[in-house]
Order: C-alpha cells, then structure tokens, then sequence
C-alpha cells in the first residue's frame, strides 16, 4: 500500500509540473504550443507508466490476497483433521478403559457370588473390601454399575432371564437375583444386567413399568 501512495504522489508532481508549465507559457507567451504538447505527452506517457505499473501492483496484492486465503483453507483443513483424529483415539481409549472396566467388575462379581455360594465368609469379606477400594480408586463420570436385587424391574436396563413364583406378592415384578452385572455410561447403556424376576403365582395377571408382562 506503501507503494501505491508513493505512486499517486509521482503522478501529482507530474500534473503539477504541468499546470506551471501551462501558465508560465500563458503569461510569458515565450513557449510554442508544440513545446507544450510534447510536454503534455511525455507527462501523459509518465501517468499511463504509473497507472500500468498500479495495476501490476494490485494485481500481485489480489495474488497474495488469494495465496492467503488457499492456506487458511490448508490450515483449518489440517487441524479440523487433527482433531477428528484426536476424538477418535479418545473415544477408542475410552472405549477400552470401559471395557477394562466392565471385565474387572464381572471378575470381581463372580468371585463374591462364590465366595457366598461356599459360605467361605472371610472371602466376602476381603472381596467386599476390593469393590470398595475399587470405587473409591475412581470410576470415571457417569459410569453406573446395574447389580442391585429388590428393586422394580427396567427393561431398559435388565435383560430378564428367569421368572421365579414370588413368595409374597410385594415382590412382585422386583429383582431376585443379577446373574451377570449390567453398566450404564453417561445415560447410554454398555451392557443390560441379566437378572431373574419375582412374578405372582396367585393367577393375576400385572403389567410392569415397561408395559410389557412377566
């Protein structure tokens, strides 16, 4: 732009250089008027060099212009895949640290229903401590563990595998038993728990919650 102004600046001088010819041959009448037309067409040439040499300029700037506009492009393309990229890596660790999860639970799971079913009561014990230790290590945000009994039956949550006569009809439709923990993931269901269900063995017939029959 520096150069544009200095350009404009060329060009004044030169038309001002013009008008004090113009009336110096005005008031001393000394300069033929050939004199003056070839001066007017060496400064009429000079405009039309600067006016030529502007347009090369601005035609550069509009190249440098478009130049910077394709590596903007270039630029926001490359981090707009960086970090597609990056989500992607983090939703696969996520994923495993889930599935790490979900695993050691199962692990856990199984040997505390084992240690019950053999009465072996100081394995409970040592097990309960390692589910306890195991949650306060720090599950991550919004991971929920689906392995509690005596409550209602959500199909959203429990796969039901086994109908068992209710031996009282409070219990009806309430869980029995979790043969396999299920887990939930900031409201997104990882894996239904498979449960075992009290029904009313009295002839009436209920819905559940989820409107379907046990």
């Amino acid at each position: 732009m520096f150069g544009i102004r200095k350009l404009f600046r060329q060009i004044l001088e030169r038309l001002q250089a013009l008008e004090e010819a113009a009336a110096s041959y005005a008031g001393a009448g000394a300069r033929s008027s050939e004199q003056l037309a070839l001066r007017i067409s060496e400064l009429s040439g000079a405009a039309n060099r600067h006016d030529m040499a502007i347009e090369d300029l601005l035609d550069s700037w509009e190249e440098l212009q478009e130049k910077q506009k394709e590596e903007t492009r270039a630029l926001s393309s490359a981090l707009a895949e960086t970090a597609a990229k990056e989500q992607k890596e983090a939703q696969e660790r996520e994923k495993a640290l889930l599935e790490l999860l979900m695993d050691a639970h199962d692990l856990l799971y199984g040997l505390q229903r084992a240690a019950a079913d053999a009465g072996a009561e100081a394995w409970s014990r040592q097990l309960a401590l390692a589910e306890q230790k195991l949650t306060e290590a720090g599950l991550p945000s919004g991971f929920q563990v689906v392995d509690k009994t005596g409550i209602p039956v959500s199909f959203a949550v429990h796969e039901v595998t086994e109908a068992l006569p209710a031996p009282e009809p409070t219990l009806n439709h309430l869980i029995a038993e979790v043969y396999a923990c299920g887990y939930v993931f900031r409201g997104r269901v990882l894996r239904k728990a498979r449960v075992s269900v009290w029904r009313r063995t009295d002839g009436v017939s209920q819905e559940n919650a989820g409107g379907a029959s046990i």
